[in-house]
């Protein structure tokens, strides 16, 4: 990364300074370039292999901004120093270390069965052991269960949705059965389709267990289950089913309903379908063929054990507290935080599936940390403190799903009650068109004032419009972002003119996230204010009925590997902006102590 890159990248870390100062009462300092580079460049190295929460690389970004908080130094949030305690206790990263719980991992374990026995044939009962890993295979978010002779319903896509007004477990007998379910949606390969949402594997789980079904059982999309995407098993820390959820193969599937697949593909469709007119009864005469295909397969029983080992991993906020210097304000905390975490060698919820190459998440987010970590250096060294108390928050588990952020809203070193607002930084490394977005501004009066303000001049452009005579001068308003004559021609049409540009073209919105973009898409950067409404898309965020702050762009590549072994540090990285952003929260935070009302 050149010099001048690192520099525009400052000025948006400026931008959080900014709006920090505005709180915490103190003058604007200047983040080092240098300082910069040096996080970054540990963060996103070979060395640490993407960070992926619960893996080795993870743990080292965490103890590394531990000891980072520790030069500062901060206050430790974890335990307290006890006589006798020694050196190194006293000082041990682990004492900024807040531990929450994460799978890293699943495996089979040893006891999955599947059994069907066929009840009535010429024969007597018949039984056959299906094959786990080839004609059936748990998923990684079952509940470990043990059932005996359970019944089998089909229940078309196992969708149920009261927003579309659509249930297939209404023309269904799913109750204390066993649900088949197709994969997929209504709506087949149609990516933006009504039921893509509810028609998600989790979705599909609660649906059943809603319905009251004792296990959920997919019918895989590929001709050979080991081609699924459902038969690879992965666990996205969102807790057990409730009830065993397995894909089984097309022909064990097949074999479980009696009849070719086909022919229950064309009544999957609920809405096709009338509510059943009687209580699971094949006897009753004004019951359809199409009715009697939902209800329980006759002569058929499913015993089930399902067995998957979650292995734990150790995973990690990092915490540290700057008390804050003005005897009343103290007791009110500001949360400054960024999260550290990346996708590690690709895999689930990255653009590889298949892991392989390291993915570094340099923009993503080594560059909302080095903001973080170079925002704590500065109010750590001013005097006197800062007035309010600042809580430095480096989260973890964000790219699984805001687990390190959800985690501490539930387990808070700072209580919330005196938490007054957060700002939360989330790829600030690069931009696009000088283009940022503030989302959230409705959750306190005081942001959007503060952030055009923020978004003032810093010089003014002089044009010419290369016209002759006569002219006078005009009066000139410091108004950022209008072009103003200053000099006429006695026809009223403008020689000269002076512009007060602005920094960046805000686009401003009033709820309490703002857009969300996928990380690997190329868009205009993102400050977002948060509120307390809970959603799984929006990033690190603490959700308190406090202000909430979030600074953010879209990358529109990831970083990768060169020929050295290092890291490409996001190419195009806009520094100014990063500069921009930290002078925000340095001047802006001062005002904000007499004022802030949220």
């Amino acid at each position: 990364m050149n010099f001048k890159l690192l520099r525009r990248f400052s000025s948006y870390l400026i931008l959080l300074a900014v709006v920090s100062v505005v709180a915490l009462g103190q003058q604007p300092q200047t983040p080092s370039v240098d300082r910069l580079r040096e996080i970054i460049s540990y963060l996103a190295s070979d060395k640490l292999e993407g960070r992926r929460t619960g893996s080795s690389g993870a743990s080292l970004a965490a103890e590394y901004i531990a000891r980072e908080f520790a030069r500062c130094p901060l206050r430790r949030s974890i335990g307290v120093d006890l006589p006798g305690m020694s050196i190194l206790e006293a000082d041990s990263p682990r004492r900024y270390m807040q531990e929450f719980p994460f799978v890293a991992g699943v495996e089979l374990g040893k006891t999955n069965a599947m059994r069907l026995t066929r009840h009535g044939g010429a024969h007597g009962d018949i039984s056959t052991d299906l094959r786990v890993g080839e004609e059936w295979m748990p998923l990684g978010f079952t509940t470990n269960e043990q059932l005996d002779n359970v019944a089998v319903a089909f229940a078309g896509y196992g969708i149920s949705s009261a927003e579309l007004k659509y249930d297939d477990y209404a023309v269904s007998s799913a109750k204390n059965r066993a649900a088949i379910v197709f994969s997929g949606t209504p709506d087949g390969d149609n990516p933006h389709g009504q039921f893509v949402r509810a028609g998600e594997i989790r979705f599909k789980a609660a649906a059943a267990r809603a319905a009251g079904a004792r296990a959920l059982l997919i019918i895989a999309n590929e001709e050979k289950l080991t081609n699924d995407r459902l038969s690879r098993l992965s666990y996205d820390n969102a807790g057990d089913a409730g009830i065993p959820v397995l894909v089984v193969s097309r022909q064990a599937a097949a074999n479980i309903l009696g009849a070719p697949l086909s022919v229950f593909e064309k009544i999957a469709d609920a809405r096709n379908l009338p509510l059943k007119a009687t209580q699971d009864s094949k006897l009753d005469p004004t019951i359809t063929q199409t009715q009697v295909m939902r209800l329980p397969v006759g002569g058929l029983n499913l015993s089930l054990a399902t067995d998957v080992v979650r292995r734990e991993s150790p995973s990690f906020n990092v915490v540290g507290i700057l008390p804050g210097s003005d005897p009343k304000l103290k007791d009110e905390a500001i949360v400054i935080g960024a999260h550290y975490d990346h996708l590690g060698r690709g895999g689930e919820g990255s653009l590889a599936p298949r892991e392989g190459e390291i993915h570094h998440g340099a923009d993503d987010n080594a560059s909302g940390v080095a903001g973080l970590l170079e925002l704590a250096r500065l109010f750590s060294s001013q005097q006197p403190r800062p007035r309010r108390t600042i809580v430095f928050i480096a989260f973890s588990g964000e790219e699984e799903g805001l687990l390190g952020s959800n985690y501490y809203v539930n387990h808070p070193i700072v209580p919330l009650a005196s938490t007054v607002a957060m700002i939360n930084m989330d790829m600030i490394g690069r931009m696009k068109e000088n283009k940022l977005i503030v989302g959230g501004m409705g959750t306190a009066q005081e942001w959007r004032p503060e952030i055009d303000s923020a978004n003032s001049a810093e010089q003014m452009k002089v044009t010419t419009a290369g016209m002759s005579g006569a002219g006078v001068q005009a009066t000139i308003p410091s108004v950022a972002g209008v072009t103003l004559p200053i000099v006429v021609a006695a026809n009223g049409n403008p020689i000269v003119s002076v512009e007060y540009p602005q920094p960046f073209a805000l686009t401003l919105n009033e709820d309490g996230y703002g857009p969300r973009f996928p990380c690997y898409f190329s868009g205009p950067a993102r400050m977002t204010i948060i509120t307390n409404r809970p959603t799984r898309r929006t990033k690190s965020i603490i959700r308190t009925k406090r202000a909430w702050l979030r600074l953010s762009r879209a990358s529109s590549t990831r970083s990768t590997s060169t020929t050295s072994g290092q890291p490409t540090l996001w190419p195009g990285a806009n520094l100014r902006a990063a500069r921009w952003a930290l002078r925000f929260i340095l001047a802006r935070f001062r005002t904000m102590r007499t004022r802030m009302t949220v």
